[in-house]
């Protein structure tokens, strides 16, 4: 892999001021990364053929038709000529911890989902959004035209205040989940973005309405590294992410523990997930947005075609 620019490193993004403008770094260090489609192939619905271009998949080359017309055209499928994805971000309160000097796990999501979101849209498919925590907050219908992708970054770049509303009140991330799938009418591929701090079955329930709905989904759990690792020491005082509730310990004392639950509850949740029959991917908050992404996108293609 070729170099990655610094500018998608996290801690140059968090010094830029704004969504707009750290969407634009992120999708300029994307273009030479990703050219195709991660999301195409899903189905077996024949639709139609289009000519073939160089760099196409060789295997979906209708033969038959070669035969007759001595051209190559590939079949299409149904899903591959109406993708719908759908973006649901969960902007609680424990999404705004940072590390010093790094991008907030709300900051984060919101560039992953700007450049899945232009992916989908670069190929020419529809995309919408979701951001809220225990109730949707802001919708974005999905759409394909020229304008939505701005669209898209104006509805992740949620106002202070929203933020401030969604802190203050109980969470329950089920409920954002159910109400966003009560809004989306056709099967899609849903996109969940959180660091699902909360009960498991909370999770499953909503992940479970929507495969249940027939929507291919993945849930990305966006961690911090502090939040595995645990580089605390000391006598210290921690608040927690959700609700007002403090504690006073050592954190040498509960540091080994700390990191054995935060890895079982990462490994449950994952393990929860996928029996559903959905995709999951852990990704951690100091790590080049580029680098995860590509990653992200090579395992799915490499799973589309085993």
């Amino acid at each position: 892999m070729t170099s990655l620019p610094k500018s998608l490193e996290p801690k140059t993004l968090a010094t830029l001021d704004g969504l707009q403008i750290r969407s634009r770094q992120v999708v300029e260090g994307l273009l030479a990364g990703t050219h195709r489609s991660p999301f195409r192939g899903v189905s077996v619905e024949f639709a139609e053929h289009r000519e073939y271009v160089p760099g196409d998949d060789l295997r979906h080359v209708d033969w038959k038709v070669y035969g007759r017309t001595d051209k190559l055209y590939l079949k299409r499928f149904v899903e591959e000529t109406n993708l719908n994805c759908v973006l649901l971000v969960d902007n609680s309160t424990s999404m705004q911890y940072k590390s010093e000097g790094g991008l907030t796990k709300y900051e984060y999501a919101q560039c992953i989902a700007a450049a899945l979101g232009w992916v989908v849209l670069r190929n020419g498919d529809t995309v919408g959004a979701a951001v809220g925590s225990d109730a949707v907050q802001r919708w974005l219908e999905s759409a394909s035209h020229p304008q939505q992708f701005e669209r898209l970054v104006d509805v992740l770049e949620t106002p202070s205040a929203e933020l401030d509303s969604a802190m203050s009140s109980v969470q329950s991330f089920s409920s954002f989940l159910l109400e966003s799938a009560s809004r989306i009418p056709q099967r899609s591929v849903v996109f969940i973005l959180s660091d699902f701090l909360l009960e498991a079955d909370e999770i499953v329930q909503g992940v479970e309405r929507l495969r249940v709905e027939g929507h291919d989904v993945s849930v990305f759990q966006l961690l911090d590294r502090d939040e595995l690792e645990f580089p605390f020491t000391g006598d210290m005082q921690f608040k927690a992410l959700e609700g007002q509730q403090q504690v006073r310990v050592n954190a040498e004392v509960i540091s080994g523990r700390f990191q054995e639950l935060i890895e079982e509850f990462c490994n449950t949740l994952e393990a929860r997930v996928r029996n559903l029959g959905a995709d999951y991917e852990l990704l951690v908050t100091d790590v080049n947005l580029q680098a995860a992404l590509l990653t992200y996108f090579q395992r799915i293609q490499a799973k589309r075609t085993s």
